[in-house]
């Protein structure tokens, strides 16, 4: 919207306004384990937003914000959990957004890599970080109040299997 204010404006007086362009955001696919599972901690703990997880197989999928763009983060792991590979994918978003799992981001600030992502059988997905913290983030749930990241770590190591 803000894009076509600027260019209006622009016709309306000639060309006498500069435009800054809107930034591009691309899709980003990294390969290699260990840059792999920094660039997921640095992805999540930057987000303004991380709205949804859902784990299939060894596929697991984040949906966050920052500022008004919108990123699928896909993690593809080991069927024992390493994160292997990550892709970011910009998507458009025509819904409105919880936010529900947004105490994540503020866990994973100051971690270096997220480097396992389980999913158990209900969906839930057990994240674990390289100073082995470890968080259970369950599909559709909220924040579950204001303690979220302690019932979280909790709900991970109740969960061990």
């Amino acid at each position: 919207m803000l894009t076509f204010v600027f260019q209006l404006l622009t016709l309306l007086f000639g060309g006498a306004m500069e435009t800054t362009p809107a930034p591009t955001v691309q899709l980003e696919t990294i390969e290699t384990d260990r840059v792999a599972q920094v660039r997921l901690a640095e992805v999540l703990g930057t987000a303004d937003g991380i709205h949804a997880v859902a784990g299939k197989g060894t596929q697991i999928t984040f949906v966050i914000s920052r500022g008004e763009q919108v990123f699928r983060v896909v993690a593809t792991t080991t069927k024992k959990g390493a994160v292997t590979r990550l892709d970011i994918v910009p998507v458009v978003n025509d819904l409105e957004l919880g936010g529900g799992l947004s105490w994540l981001a503020e866990e994973l600030e100051a971690v270096t890599a997220v480097t396992r992502l389980v999913v158990d059988e209900d969906g839930a997905v057990t994240i674990t970080t390289s100073d082995n913290r470890r968080y259970m983030a369950i599909p559709g749930r909220g924040s579950g109040g204001s303690n979220a990241a302690a019932e979280a770590r909790w709900a991970a190591e109740w969960n061990k299997g």
